[in-house]
């Protein structure tokens, strides 16, 4: 098995000019999180606020940049926005959810990127409604804490051609990307790709690939 060092150094041969690497550390040991700080890893994501706000807190000598990725409960905002070193969330899946954070203060401006349910999967969260993503960017560009860093998406869950789901999933992100930025005058970044599909989503013009198990191994 090779060491999480090895595997970044694989990954980042991968990886295409100006494509950020989120290396995803959910359920893994702080020890791991030092390993891959040690080889030159700075950005992290983590899926549960608690956890997020845990690690921050221990290993807050490290100049780490902290990411959320998952799905986040509107009671859990405050605790997430009091996080040390957090600079993105990367799952905002509804208008509602969205009005609530932007109801908040903090200190530093924390990037959002709208979660796009690109797959029609019920399960999943995210925006479906172009109206609604629409009334979201606007939301967000009037509020002078928050800013819009992006978009977001996972690719399809059930498919029998995980290929060709995949890239559906990350075309229609794309195309919405571009379809915003005319309207809005901005340059969105993409968040999809994960350690599956990220070769994929980099041909779709990814700017941010999260990956967990191809790093730090397959979780128990």
């Amino acid at each position: 098995m090779n060491s999480i060092s090895e595997n970044l150094d694989r990954i980042s041969k991968q990886l295409k000019k100006n494509v950020n690497l989120l290396a995803v550390s959910k359920t893994r040991p702080e020890g791991d999180i030092h390993i891959a700080y040690d080889w030159g890893q700075r950005d992290f994501g983590e899926n549960k606020v608690q956890d997020l706000f845990e690690k921050s807190r221990n290993l807050s000598e490290l100049e780490i940049n902290w990411h959320f990725i998952g799905h986040l409960q509107s009671n859990k905002i405050n605790q997430l926005l009091s996080t040390p070193n957090l600079i993105s969330i990367h799952s905002i899946d509804s208008l509602k959810l969205l009005k609530k954070l932007l109801s908040k203060n903090v200190d530093s401006k924390i990037g959002i990127f709208l979660q796009v349910n690109t797959s029609g999967e019920v399960e999943k969260g995210g925006f479906t409604d172009i109206k609604e993503l629409d009334e979201a960017v606007v939301n967000i560009q009037k509020n002078n804490v928050f800013f819009l860093q992006g978009l977001m998406t996972i690719g399809k869950i059930r498919t029998d051609d995980f290929m060709t789901s995949a890239k559906e999933s990350f075309k229609m992100l794309n195309e919405l990307k571009n379809t915003l930025d005319r309207t809005h005058g901005l340059s969105l970044e993409l968040s999809m790709g994960m350690s599956q599909d990220f070769e994929i989503a980099q041909e779709y013009g990814s700017d941010w690939i999260r990956i967990g198990s191809d790093i730090f191994g397959i979780r128990d």
